[in-house]
């Protein structure tokens, strides 16, 4: 699972999105230079715009759309 969310308006609102990892089109993967995390750059129909970027973090993959 993909958890989407806001963090700039998470703490008020509460919002947040999971996608099921079987329906994006994954780009690419690694590994960040700095934190060591592993990423992806992920595609899905509800985000038109381009990839979006996820971080493996707290055993679920996290995008932050802030």
């Amino acid at each position: 699972m993909i958890r989407i969310f806001n963090s700039a308006h998470y703490n008020q609102t509460g919002d947040e999105r999971f996608i099921n990892l079987c329906d994006v089109n994954v780009v690419t993967q690694g590994i960040c230079q700095w934190s060591s995390a592993p990423y992806i750059l992920f595609e899905h129909e509800d985000f038109p715009l381009g990839a979006l970027r996820a971080e493996y973090k707290n055993n679920n993959w996290e995008c932050n759309l802030d």
